[in-house]
């Protein structure tokens, strides 16, 4: 158990790096299947058993993530559901929040608010009882689904309760699925809800826009020294966004080129098609030489083999 637990711990670290590509895929795949096996017909003690069912919730769990972030929503949301259903076996209220609260950031990005808000008021009522970082996971999320549907008073609200949450949380109370879970990670996810803030409320834009390169900035230039390569593309590209949205041209083709520069180290599908999406849409609106050199890079990198 100590070893299948230290692969899945692994497996985690893997993604952050390199995103969902179709090799990790079919790998975490392969590993989820061989869990189920393991319960399914070797003998093992209750805890040895509680153990099992929670490595399968956390490959189920991993799977699905990766297949959102390979654009596949409904393989993703398949395997969110056998992860709830893992979980709720091994009567861990924990893991169920917390994949709640993943499909809650899955239909927020796909554009659903209503969805996205229903997910994470299920995943804050199953932390009622938990321990301070998993509250404020759950918070986090409904931060983002009220981002979604363009309430900056809730976002604002749900946002202040979970880092007041997570200044609280201990050395060693850290689930091992929430081990990214810092006060850096709200404050990229909060800058990428202040761009979609931004765009739902255009009268309060430029307040919006200023705090959100403020909190996007340092993610998208230190990421990839800190082995979060996937993440700071992400987040480059929505402070890119975010300086296309000020009409800072200047700085949006300097955020371009570091992006560039990010893409070959990961096979995220899912950032791709938003930086070929916002390349694209930069294209037919901005004309500026600097632009036009920050997307030939863009451009170069996305078609490289």
């Amino acid at each position: 158990m100590d070893v299948l637990e230290g692969h899945l711990r692994d497996l985690r670290r893997l993604d952050d790096t390199a995103g969902g590509g179709a090799l990790s895929q079919r790998y975490v795949r392969t590993e989820l299947i061989g869990a189920l096996d393991l319960l399914r017909n070797s003998r093992y003690t209750p805890d040895i058993g509680v153990r099992l069912l929670s490595l399968a919730g956390g490959m189920a769990q991993l799977a699905g993530w990766m297949a959102f972030d390979a654009d596949l929503t409904a393989a993703a949301q398949r395997y969110q559901l056998l992860a709830i259903r893992l979980a709720r076996a091994a009567d861990d209220t924990n893991s169920v929040a917390n994949v709640l609260g993943m499909l809650a950031y899955q239909h927020a990005a796909s554009g659903k608010p209503a969805a996205a808000l229903r997910y994470a008021e299920a995943a804050v009522e199953h932390t009622a009882r938990s321990l301070p970082i998993v509250r404020a996971r759950a918070l986090g999320r409904l931060a983002t689904a009220h981002a979604a549907a363009g309430d900056i008073n809730a976002f604002r609200s749900a946002t202040d309760r979970c880092r007041e949450l997570l200044e609280h949380r201990r050395g060693d109370d850290c689930p091992p699925a929430l081990y990214y879970f810092t006060a850096e990670q709200v404050a990229a996810e909060s800058g990428h809800a202040l761009v979609e803030l931004a765009t739902a409320n255009p009268g309060k834009a430029r307040r919006l826009l200023a705090e959100a390169t403020e909190k996007l900035s340092p993610l998208a230039d230190h990421g990839p020294a800190n082995g979060f390569k996937r993440s700071a593309l992400l987040h480059g590209i929505h402070l890119a966004r975010a300086y296309l949205l000020t009409r800072d041209i200047e700085a949006t083709a300097s955020t371009l080129l570091r992006l560039a520069d990010n893409v070959p180290d990961v096979q995220s599908i899912r950032c791709r098609t938003l930086l070929d999406q916002l390349q694209r849409h930069i294209r037919s609106r901005v004309h500026s030489p600097a632009a036009a050199d920050a997307l030939s890079a863009v451009d170069r990198a996305l078609s490289a083999p």
